[in-house]
């Protein structure tokens, strides 16, 4: 192999890893732009209607992993979440040398995402009681706050190896599968942890804003869940077949 036959290769390692970055910027702003978009117009608009916020806020956020998964999918694995990109890295489906790269173009699309939220609605998103649709902890504290986002993260790779990445599954339903996934995760703990999923989705909001109670909450404990569900489908369910 020649000297330009490497660097050809080389160019085109490198261009593909960028473009891949590029990939995960695209897609996280979208999931957070309509995400937290969402959150702040319904509350804005409907302050007290809990019953039609929680409802839009879901589905918002259901459609919203749903677009950047099949737009970016085949560009950089449309992570689109911190929480995905470690726990593949934990069981030798992602190389960590690329983590630290992944994660901060999934903070750089948040943190855009945010500021485009801020410019479209204004001062009054950045209060502390919007935070440009950060996740609050709710009434039940942070315990059972972090118990939640745990559950959310692991249920999530439990889903994404199952449908994204084991050949036996239906192709072509990632998308779906993961954004009904997050929908009905949201609905369900919209009010205990704001259903957060991804440290991403919360943090950029967090930065915008100036205002960062809980975060580290955010960050720990998708993480963890996300770890353990991918060890969870890995060593335990994806030997699995039904009995003949």
């Amino acid at each position: 192999m020649t000297g330009e036959t490497v660097r050809r290769k080389r160019d085109r390692s490198q261009s593909g890893f960028w473009g891949a970055i590029v990939g995960e910027i695209l897609g996280t702003y979208i999931l957070v732009l309509g995400g937290t978009g969402t959150v702040v117009a319904v509350l804005l608009a409907t302050p007290d209607d809990a019953a039609v916020n929680r409802t839009a806020i879901s589905l918002a956020f259901g459609l919203a992993v749903v677009v950047p998964v099949y737009a970016f999918i085949h560009v950089s694995g449309a992570h689109i979440n911190p929480t995905v990109t470690v726990a593949l890295a934990a069981i030798g489906r992602f190389p960590w040398r690329a983590v630290p790269a992944y994660i901060v173009a999934q903070l750089v699309g948040a943190v855009l995402a945010s500021l485009t939220v801020w410019m479209f609605f204004g001062g009054q998103a950045r209060s502390e009681s919007l935070m440009l649709g950060a996740t609050p902890v709710g009434d039940r504290g942070w315990v059972i706050a972090f118990v939640a986002e745990v559950i959310l993260g692991f249920l999530l790779l439990v889903v994404i190896l199952s449908v994204g990445t084991d050949d036996r599954a239906a192709p072509g339903m990632t998308g779906l599968t993961v954004g009904a996934l997050v929908a009905v995760g949201i609905y369900v703990t919209l009010t205990i942890s704001g259903g957060s999923f991804n440290a991403a989705r919360t943090l950029g909001p967090m930065i915008v804003s100036g205002h960062f109670p809980d975060w580290w909450l955010y960050v720990i404990a998708p993480t963890l869940g996300g770890v353990l569900g991918a060890l969870c489908y890995e060593r335990l369910a994806r030997p699995g077949s039904p009995p003949e």
